[in-house]
């Protein structure tokens, strides 16, 4: 008797997707469960709500304002 298994291509894909999808959730809670991320979160809404952000169009802009 071999020891090995064979498993259909679509279900491996299917299996790496919901892997996927948990680990999306597990950062998620991670996040939310610290006190510092939440603030950090908070503040961030809080900025957008006001209007107080902006938006990039190219890499060369990320750059720029990173500075």
């Amino acid at each position: 008797m071999a020891g090995c298994v064979t498993v259909p291509k679509e279900l491996l894909k299917d299996l790496y997707a919901g892997l996927a999808k948990v680990e999306e959730v597990l950062a998620t809670l991670e996040e939310l469960m610290d006190k510092e991320s939440l603030k950090r979160i908070r503040k961030a809404e809080e900025e957008y709500g006001k209007g107080e952000y902006i938006t990039i169009q190219s890499s060369g802009e990320v750059k720029k304002f990173a500075e």
